[in-house]
């Protein structure tokens, strides 16, 4: 068989952007995403969460995770995003061992909502083909009327990869020129109306065709999170969406900065968001004594075992300096960033009253961020909280409309 009979794609790699970029803005001048509802123990790996199972842990059974869904839907967050993970880390909580897929789950979010943006999540070195997602993000975006995106990432768990027969451990910067060529396929296919041969590095597709489209055009939205040069490069070149991960406002802004004038260079925008974990309460001192009895109960082993696999991520040695030392009962990365990873798994951590969580955020957004994606310790209860005192406080802020 002739390899090439249908028309050629001659752009492998970013920028490349048919029709342009997909319009994301809400009106809001900070955005609210919803984090891990589906999964065990969220982002908390302590033992404190023994303590009520269904309210801090298994929130992710599916009665009790549609109720979130809806009430986070309800109070005006923008979008969920579930945490993708196919391994969890075990220990005394068996942290994060179950969990609800982050692709089908967006298909049977779908008809439960009427507003709420649903993200899956693609791990490129996991052997997935464009196809396979041009496919299935185009269905659950057809039947959610526009509303589905993706966060595209490299993969950075050798167990996981070990999960699908991947060995060997793919290099760094190898693993974002795969995500750059299959980003590039996954575009083409949602915005081609012919059938096309496609003939890459490491991706090949010949007669390949997507239909129905998505609604959503020119595409569905892009996003990222890759925090080394490799992968700001990739963000800018071909996501909408960038989130950034820092140890210190300054870092964030810094790091910010640096994305959209790389992104202006390549003649495209990326906006710029990043992960929270919230412990809110009536004053600061309640939401501090909160934080320090999970602190207290940290699950050791289950933290360590993230730290293992999160040295392979992008922005790890920004934290770690040289690694993770299982010998070390912090993981060589030292207390606080040990005890910052077992809450939050290294996310801008927000503790304090309502007010305190407020102005947490407003300070987040002076240095250019455009959107928090919230994973709260107490799900339920930092939902309730968000709606009858957090979201008026930011609307004072100007921060919400």
């Amino acid at each position: 068989m002739e390899k090439f009979q249908f028309k050629r794609a001659e752009v492998l790699r970013g920028p490349f952007d048919p029709g342009g970029q997909p319009d994301t803005q809400t009106g809001q001048p900070m955005e609210l995403g919803f984090f891990a509802w589906n999964i065990k123990g969220g982002m908390t790996a302590s033992k404190g969460v023994l303590t009520d199972p269904p309210r801090y842990q298994d929130f992710w059974h599916w009665d009790r995770a549609t109720r979130l869904i809806q009430l986070a839907e309800k109070i005006g967050f923008e979008y969920q995003v579930p945490f993708a993970r196919w391994i969890g880390q075990g220990g005394a909580t068996d942290y994060n061992d179950s969990n609800i897929d982050f692709l089908t789950s967006a298909a049977a979010v779908a008809p439960l909502t009427d507003r709420l943006g649903l993200f899956s999540t693609a791990h490129v070195t996991y052997k997935f083909h464009p196809l396979h997602f041009a496919k299935f993000g185009a269905t659950i975006d057809f039947i959610s009327r526009g509303r589905w995106g993706l966060n595209i990432v490299t993969g950075y768990s050798a167990r996981e990869q070990a999960a699908f027969g991947i060995l060997d451990p793919i290099s760094h910067d190898e693993a974002y020129a795969m995500a750059d060529e299959f980003t590039t396929l996954l575009k083409y296919l949602w915005t081609e109306d012919d059938r096309i041969d496609f003939e890459g590095k490491y991706y090949q597709s010949y007669g390949a065709i997507v239909s129905p489209k998505p609604i959503s055009r020119p595409r569905p939205v892009i996003m990222n999170a890759g925090n080394s040069d490799a992968g700001i490069d990739f963000a800018c070149r071909q996501a909408d969406w960038l989130f950034v991960t820092a140890p210190t406002l300054e870092g964030y802004k810094a790091r910010i900065e640096e994305a959209h004038s790389k992104a202006s260079q390549y003649g495209r925008t990326v906006r710029a968001a990043t992960m929270v974990y919230v412990i809110e309460d009536s004053t600061d001192e309640r939401a501090q004594a909160t934080k320090r009895w999970l602190e207290d109960e940290v699950d050791s082993e289950a933290t360590l075992n993230f730290i293992e696999s999160m040295t392979r991520m992008s922005y790890a040695d920004e934290f770690f300096k040289g690694g993770a030392d299982t010998e070390d009962p912090y993981g060589g990365v030292g207390k606080e960033m040990f005890l910052r990873i077992a809450l939050g798994i290294g996310a801008w951590q927000i503790i304090g009253s309502f007010e305190t969580v407020a102005e947490r955020i407003r300070e987040l957004h002076e240095v250019g961020i455009e959107s928090i994606l919230v994973c709260f310790f107490d799900p339920l209860g930092g939902l309730h909280h968000m709606e009858d005192s957090i979201l008026p406080i930011m609307k004072r802020m100007n921060l919400r409309n």
